[in-house]
């Protein structure tokens, strides 16, 4: 009986060593998934920095930024009279044609003069506002549709050349006054914040500081 006894009770603190291995080895295995989990997980923020940074980098490198491109089409008729001193019309001495001009206008930003800041999972992105970056005319399909000539005033090539500026000056402007570069600025933002969510994740927010730029007549080709 005695010895039945004694048994029993070291069966019972062998158990309990078990038990309590065997918690400890549970606790043990739980700490150490949840310390790998962490640290697979755990993106230090330097390490986002240089990240957001390099995305920057990536972008800027384009140096222009092609946001929104437009085809447009203007008809319209060229009229030209010889005057007399600049006093009056000479009569019959009119001529006249008209005149189809095609093209294509880009608009953008220029990145030359971007800047980024961060402050945690903020983003901002100073950019200068957008502008025409080219108008390039369809040549293929730009040209006389009609002509009225005239022996006392006759048309010459300086006279579609310039009535080829003004279509180009005309497109120009009727592109801005329809929104042009409100759009521009738009899908730019839009462009800009997809490349860092794609990069970094959604839980990143990214706004946008607009300045104005230098004016550049150059930079309408």
């Amino acid at each position: 009986m005695q010895f039945q006894k004694i048994t029993r009770m070291i069966g019972a603190k062998i158990s309990v060593k078990i038990r309590y291995l065997a918690i400890g080895i549970a606790a043990g295995a739980l700490i150490g998934s949840g310390g790998l989990l962490f640290f697979q997980n755990y993106n230090p923020q330097d390490e986002n920095s240089d990240l957001a940074s390099t995305v920057f980098g990536r972008i800027v490198e384009r140096n222009e930024l092609v946001s929104v491109s437009q085809d447009y089409c203007i008809v319209d008729k060229a009229v030209d009279t010889n005057r007399l001193f600049d006093l009056f019309d000479i009569p019959f001495s009119e001529n006249s044609f008209w005149y189809r001009y095609e093209g294509t206008l880009k608009a953008g930003v220029n990145l030359e003069h971007a800047e980024f800041t961060q402050n945690g999972t903020a983003l901002t992105i100073s950019l200068e506002t957008p502008y025409i970056i080219s108008n390039t005319p369809n040549m293929d399909e730009s040209g006389v549709l009609e002509e009225r000539g005239n022996v006392l005033n006759p048309i010459h090539v300086e006279d579609v050349d310039e009535f080829q500026r003004q279509c180009i000056e005309r497109s120009h402007n009727e592109a801005i006054e329809d929104g042009l570069l409100e759009e521009a600025k738009t899908n730019a933002e839009e462009n800009i914040r997809s490349m860092f969510n794609a990069a970094l994740g959604e839980t990143y927010t990214v706004e946008f500081d607009w300045k104005e730029g230098p004016v550049d007549e150059n930079q309408i080709r």
